[in-house]
């Protein structure tokens, strides 16, 4: 499925002939050219938003989401606006051969084999639905496998594949799940991840109940216990908190960043930023810029 003006990736770029894997960690950009290769690539966001172009489908794309994208696929990373002040893409690549899979085969195991599932799976997919990383699994073995990967020392090799190994079925595990009907609720991780992402918009509590699959009054207590604050407490502090990384890094006018991180009412906007922060906006945005105070999104919301 590779398009006419995709660019051709070959593994050697990548991969010396005694070496089988290849990770990194990378802030995507508007530079890098739509593309194919001739081996498998495991892509996980592990920040930021923006856009995966696949062959002709354009997918939102978001922290904890994970594509599968096995060889001949075209396709290209793109964040979500190209300005400099904004949270930036970040995924993490894996890269190896497809025989890599016959290696593994006797590390793996498992009956049926995994492994002829894992091989079916990695490089014929049914679709190019990205998978995603409820529990964080993915985003960790990513991160030791970057580590390892980074500090090679004795033993690197084994851990290597140690790693990889704990990655591809972590994955069949969520292809499996992915594939059945599911009668377990949406975790509360997952509705917080889902509420960065859309602060903006309109949310609810009946919104957020309904995607757990809980009542509101249930919804409200589990939240809570997660938390430590109430479903509102807890929008307001996380739009706040967005309003201050604006007010920060551009010179939008107060007004347009209330609306931005969901604030139809500027006075509310006002009210609900001096409670929180202590000072309004515009005297944060003067201080901050000077360097007298430090960036808001470290400092630790007190949950009043």
């Amino acid at each position: 499925m590779a398009t006419k003006h995709s660019q051709l990736y070959k593994v050697e770029q990548f991969l010396q002939e005694d070496e089988y894997i290849f990770v990194n960690r990378a802030a995507e950009n508007f530079h890098l050219p739509l593309h194919n290769h001739d081996f498998i690539e495991l892509a996980y966001v592990a920040e930021g938003k923006g856009f995966h172009h696949i062959g002709e489908t354009v997918v939102s794309v978001h922290k904890g989401l994970l594509f599968i994208l096995p060889p001949g696929i075209s396709h290209v990373f793109r964040p979500s606006t190209p300005s400099q002040t904004s949270p930036p893409l970040i995924v993490y690549n894996c890269v190896f051969r497809s025989s890599l899979l016959i290696i593994l085969r006797d590390w793996i195991g498992g009956a049926p084999p995994i492994a002829d599932l894992l091989e079916q799976q990695l490089t014929h997919p049914a679709a190019f639905q990205p998978l995603f990383d409820d529990e964080g699994l993915i985003d960790a073995l990513f991160c030791s496998l970057l580590r390892e990967y980074n500090n090679q020392q004795i033993g690197s090799d084994a851990c290597l594949r140690s790693l990889l190994v704990q990655l591809l079925v972590s994955i069949h595990r969520l292809l499996q799940h992915a594939s059945k009907p599911s009668i377990k609720p949406v975790s509360v991780q997952h509705i917080l991840i889902y509420m960065e992402q859309h602060a903006h918009e309109n949310l609810t509590v009946g919104q957020l109940a309904e995607r757990c699959q809980w009542s509101e009054r249930h919804f409200g207590r589990v939240f809570k216990a997660h938390t430590g604050q109430s479903f509102l407490r807890y929008l307001q502090q996380l739009r706040i908190k967005k309003s201050c990384v604006l007010l920060r890094s551009s010179q939008q006018k107060i007004g347009s960043i209330a609306e931005e991180v969901g604030y139809k009412n500027i006075d509310a906007f006002l009210t609900h930023f001096k409670r929180i922060v202590g000072m309004t906006p515009r005297d944060y945005r003067r201080i901050v810029q000077n360097r007298h105070v430090p960036d808001i999104s470290a400092v630790a919301f007190d949950g009043q």
